[in-house]
């Protein structure tokens, strides 16, 4: 689970021009699966979910797998804003209407889809000096699959006076314990404000890759928020 990174620190945007500072990422209430409406028109069967998505040669999205590990086949190639690279994977949080196909439910419709950090834990180096900044903590869990540990939470954000004023995010490997042979994981998610104004608060969604983890290992996740520092431990 450890990589050594030359920088843990990643700068908080999308990839794509203009910055997580200009409001370009979407807005979400929660961080859970979600459909509303009632009855049979086109958002009855809207559904949203965390997952992985395969781009085509022209980078678009054009299938995924959920964190439930259900495969899905978009009806049509989705276009985002923010950068991909073309026939690799991105990490989403998809909204896409079910039922697109009366005769096949892993064909879908997709409807857009939000950029999701990927944040893998390195060590920090002795000189490092690693900045925990406060954030909103909104929730957090493990995939469906246990092939990600998610968790969202909610950044003060507003337009700075300057370019060069940029939120960063990491993810520091504190500490490896043994217990019974069955390591537990001592994470702390880093944030540095990067003199980013603190107008409004904007959600953001994270994923930890978990996929190698084994049976009975644990991940202790700390975090400082507005309200002190909170710690969230998970168990696979």
């Amino acid at each position: 689970m450890t990589k050594i990174l030359k920088d843990f620190l990643s700068i908080l945007y999308p990839p794509y021009r203009g910055g997580f500072g200009w409001g370009l990422l979407l807005f979400l209430a929660g961080c859970t699966n979600t459909a509303y409406d009632t009855g049979d028109s086109r958002y009855s069967y809207l559904r949203t979910d965390f997952a992985d998505a395969q781009t085509n040669n022209s980078g678009q999205l054009v299938s995924a797998v959920t964190d439930e590990s259900s495969r899905l086949t978009f009806t049509k190639p989705l276009a985002v804003s923010w950068k991909t690279t073309a026939d690799s994977i991105s990490r989403v949080m998809l909204y896409y209407n079910l039922n697109a196909d009366a005769s096949d439910s892993s064909i879908v419709e997709p409807l857009t889809a939000q950029y999701v950090y990927t944040l893998v834990p390195a060590k920090a180096t002795t000189q490092a000096t690693v900045s925990t900044d406060p954030v909103h903590f909104v929730s957090a869990w493990k995939s469906g699959n246990g092939a990600y540990l998610n968790f969202c939470v909610g950044v003060m954000t507003g337009k700075a006076d300057s370019v060069e004023a940029r939120q960063m995010i990491g993810l520091v490997l504190d500490s490896i314990a043994e217990k019974d042979h069955h390591p537990t994981y001592y994470l702390r998610f880093a944030h540095s404000q990067g003199n980013v104004p603190e107008y409004y608060t904007t959600n953001i969604y994270l994923s930890i890759p978990t996929k190698k983890m084994t049976t009975g290992s644990r991940v202790r996740l700390s975090l400082n928020t507005y309200k002190g520092w909170t710690t969230r431990e998970f168990e696979w």
